[in-house]
């Protein structure tokens, strides 16, 4: 799927303010000299959960919005895929790192998986309801 270059950067400036909690980290532990911390931070789970909830936003918002007939099933599937295995994943995640007393280096490196994979999907099905949006 191309985009236009509206929809890129309504995406991009989008994502920029999302990320702006990490940008502010990375800078504050670069003064301290301490990136290893920056890993260690709950802020990726926080930020999983925007983009996961931005990108249902997005898309349920440019379904709604476009005249094009869509079979509600797979609007259905979209959404709850994105809720089962993207939301409610980096919910539990960050209320396990929240309330454990050590921290687990595989709950650190499953809220940045799951980061990634809230990028990826803010960028695809993101990109599918803004597009709609725009029509």
């Amino acid at each position: 799927m191309k985009l236009d270059k509206t929809v890129k950067y309504i995406l991009t400036s989008e994502f920029l303010f999302t990320l702006l909690p990490i940008i502010i980290l990375l800078i504050v532990r670069s003064y301290e000299g301490n990136f290893k911390s920056l890993f260690f931070n709950t802020e990726w789970s926080i930020i999983s959960l925007i983009l996961f909830g931005q990108s249902v936003v997005k898309f349920s918002s440019g379904i709604s919005n476009s005249n094009s007939k869509t079979r509600w099933q797979l609007v259905a599937l979209t959404i709850s895929i994105i809720i089962i295995f993207g939301l409610v994943p980096s919910s539990i995640v960050l209320v396990l790192n929240l309330t454990s007393d050590s921290t687990s280096l595989g709950l650190h490196i499953t809220q940045i998986i799951l980061f990634f994979t809230s990028c990826f999907t803010f960028f695809i099905v993101g990109a599918v309801g803004q597009k709609l949006l725009n029509e």
